[in-house]
């Protein structure tokens, strides 16, 4: 299967085409060993930086097409795939990234390699092509190769070497996430599956619950095509999980349209039926009656930054990523780390990455090394780029129509202005998200702001996704261009911070209010009451000291209780990494 994307059609004077792939991981895992590799790979046939993405995996960006075997193979050989990293089938399966040592946590990732081998393509045509037929993998557990040659329920594809997916594979891409309850960091209801441990009182795995239909792509000016979120189908025991999967697949395989590709993920097929009888056929599959959902607590959004206790006696440490990317003395820190103490990583689903195994001793210095290459503890850094995500759409990706990674970091200083001028407190923050095209990659449907490419410097809003990730936003406007953002932010802003109830977050408040009111809000604004300027006596103890750092700042297109917060953020990181905190 094509495990590669073609970043750009052509290149003007006949040169190779430079090419994007994904190093496909399960639940964000990913081995000393092909961490290194992926580092050396992007320096000797990239563009010298990595990407994480929004499902856990690496993205190299332009390699070109002479250079692609000895990638592929490298990768391979190194403990990584890019098998089915794209096409028409099972992509990789989301878990939570946090290197827990509870048995709901380590539980609900062997399920998602397990599902992951279940629906991994079986005819060796991949190793053929990049390894000269050198078959490189683990022994399958033979709970996954029973389910997967299982075809009691009339399933499979007798004699086929795809038994699941046959010679025509699903209509369209397919994707899973497997967590816990209350862990929400892996976006689970945007997934075709969702699929949630459930224990017993002595944290004990029993079983799942199952949600289906998920997604997030779809078409501008195209209503008929539409982000969804995933609905619940029932419980299955855990030894039934498989099979319940499997069943699933065959009955999107076998259902999903294949006449239209903008209509053919699973999210339309259950969207016509309805759920009763999505549920029905697929119950034929698996030969029996889902049990009701199990009650589940409130869903929360963990990121699992800074440090963290295993439970296994190591530590972790989750590292902040503006957009994922990788790269200059970042790279560098972060490679030297990994090879000097030998860590494995885990990346999330929120483009970040996490240090694993790491021991007490070593805390102190990798904190600092970890600092002096920018990679702050969380509550150095904004909560606005905390929670933000970006697709790289500009200029690496040819379906974009504006930027997105390029793009997002002036959007969020733009809106961390607003804040302060409208007066919200530092620590306040909405999750903002950014892709340079309506299909969704950074999962901008669940943002409480969402900003959705919609032409050249131009931008589709959407509002009313929730911080947890269980709210699907909806478009409040089209068409605004980039240097427009504060017209329509604003009075949002404003708003929100003298019309909202207690603890209650900007998505939750755009929904209670409607669209009208925030539409006439935006309208009638005439800009923030002007009052007589004042000075924030806890940073400029004069106004000479003020105007001074409102020059600087202003050089750096920033305010100067922007650059004034980030110049003591800065001290107080390097006073404390000197301390051994």
């Amino acid at each position: 299967m094509g495990a590669i994307s073609s970043i750009t059609e052509t290149n003007e004077g006949g040169d190779p085409t430079p090419l994007c792939f994904v190093q496909r991981t399960h639940a964000g895992k990913s081995p000393t060993s092909c961490t290194l590799t992926m580092d050396d790979l992007a320096d000797q046939f990239g563009i010298g930086t990595l990407r994480l993405t929004t499902r856990q995996t690496f993205q190299l960006h332009g390699v070109l097409k002479k250079n692609l075997k000895t990638v592929m193979s490298s990768i391979i050989h190194s403990m990584g795939s890019t098998l089915g990293a794209c096409g028409d089938l099972n992509r990789n399966v989301l878990a939570p990234a946090a290197p827990f040592a509870r048995k709901d946590y380590q539980f609900a990732q062997q399920t998602a390699d397990n599902i992951a081998a279940l629906l991994t393509p079986q005819s060796g045509f991949y190793y053929d092509m990049w390894v000269d037929g050198e078959k490189i993998m683990s022994a399958e557990p033979p709970e996954v190769v029973k389910a997967r040659n299982d075809n009691s329920h009339g399933t499979n594809f007798p004699d086929s070497p795809e038994p699941i997916y046959g010679t025509q594979f699903l209509p369209r891409k397919f994707k899973i996430a497997v967590t816990v309850p209350t862990d929400n960091s892996v976006d689970l209801l945007t997934n075709d599956i969702g699929v949630v441990v459930i224990t017993d009182a002595d944290g004990e795995p029993q079983g799942f619950n199952l949600y289906v239909g998920g997604g997030m792509g779809r078409t501008h000016r195209l209503e008929t095509t539409f982000p969804r979120l995933a609905e619940p189908l029932g419980y299955v025991p855990k030894e039934d999980i498989l099979y319940a999967v499997k069943a699933i697949v065959v009955t999107q395989r076998e259902n999903g349209r294949r006449d239209d590709r903008k209509y053919s993920r699973m999210k339309y097929l259950i969207s016509s039926w309805g759920i009763e009888k999505f549920r029905s056929v697929v119950e034929q599959y698996y030969g029996k009656k889902f049990d009701p959902s199990r009650e589940l607590p409130e869903w929360e959004f963990k990121s699992y930054l800074g440090w963290h206790e295993q439970g296994d006696g190591g530590l972790f440490c989750g590292l902040h990523v503006d957009s994922g990317r990788v790269g200059g003395k970042m790279k560098a820190t972060l490679r030297e780390i990994i090879e000097k103490y030998n860590l494995d990583v885990r990346l999330t689903p929120n483009q970040n990455i996490i240090l694993c195994g790491i021991r007490k001793a070593w805390k102190h210095p990798i904190t600092t090394a970890l600092a002096q290459a920018g990679l702050l503890q969380p509550k150095y850094v904004d909560p606005l780029n905390l929670t933000a995500m970006a697709c790289p759409a500009f200029p690496l990706c040819p379906l974009a129509i504006t930027e997105a990674e390029r793009g997002i970091p002036d959007i969020l200083k733009r809106v961390r202005a607003v804040f302060e001028k409208v007066g919200l407190k530092y620590n306040e923050s909405v999750v903002i998200r950014a892709t340079g095209c309506p299909n969704g990659c950074a999962r901008p449907y669940m943002a409480e702001v969402g900003f959705v490419g919609d032409g050249p410097n131009s931008y589709q809003i959407w509002l009313g996704g929730t911080p947890n990730q269980t709210s699907i936003a909806r478009t409040f406007m089209n068409k605004v261009k980039i240097h427009d953002l504060e017209k329509v932010l604003e009075p949002l802003f404003y708003y929100w911070k003298r019309k909202r109830q207690s603890k209650e977050s900007f998505g939750d408040f755009t929904n209670r209010v409607g669209f009208e009111m925030l539409q006439e809000w935006v309208d009638k604004w005439d800009g923030v009451v002007a009052t007589r300027p004042t000075y924030n006596l806890r940073l400029f103890t004069d106004k000479d000291t003020y105007e001074k750092m409102d020059e600087l700042a202003k050089l750096q297109n920033k305010t100067a209780h922007q650059l004034a917060m980030e110049v003591i953020r800065n001290y107080a990181a390097s006073q404390q990494n000197e301390k051994g905190e």
